[in-house]
């Protein structure tokens, strides 16, 4: 009887001894996977960059461009980040920021502005004055760059948005 009680006590220990390695075996992978990938996850901050810009600058249905430059935080690392967007002022005033990143494979497109439209010099992709597929490989439009006014200068955020996407600047 004493080898009964002896071999339940035992076998109480282990799964005690076990229970507990188990859960700091949890808790370290848990812990360490935070550590490791968790700022992948982290959304951008946004920023708003001051452009070389003037709302006055700009003629009703034209576009101009201008490079955007910012420190970026991608994980552990802190870079500097220089991206070209194109302003658009369009025939009723509006302002549109269209990013020059090609959404086929990432080439900088061009303005051509003989044929109002944006170029992909890689694969021959088209985009028309808003951004928007004409031809070629590009299986979207271009994206966006939220863009304000503030005392007559243009900002532009860091971040895009799809063509028609929403920005809501307090989610940011």
């Amino acid at each position: 009887m004493d080898e009964m009680v002896d071999k339940k006590r035992r076998q109480l220990i282990e799964a005690g001894v076990f229970t507990i390695a188990g859960c700091i075996a949890v808790v370290s992978c848990t812990a360490l996977t935070k550590f490791a990938i968790g700022p992948s996850f982290k959304k951008i901050p946004l920023k708003w960059i001051e452009t070389d810009l003037a709302e006055k600058d700009l003629q009703p249905d034209s576009v101009k461009q201008v490079i955007i430059e910012y420190e970026n935080k991608d994980g552990w690392m802190l870079s500097s980040a220089r991206e070209l967007a194109y302003i658009r002022k369009g025939k009723d005033g509006s302002l549109s920021a269209i990013s020059a990143s090609c959404t086929h494979l990432g080439c900088v497109v061009s303005w051509i502005e003989d044929e109002a439209i944006f170029k992909c010099p890689c694969h021959d992709g088209r985009f028309d004055a808003d951004g928007r597929v004409i031809s070629g490989p590009p299986p979207r439009p271009l994206k966006r760059h939220p863009v304000k006014i503030e005392e007559g200068l243009i900002l532009i955020a860091n971040i895009t948005i799809p063509m028609g996407g929403k920005f809501d600047e307090a989610s940011s």
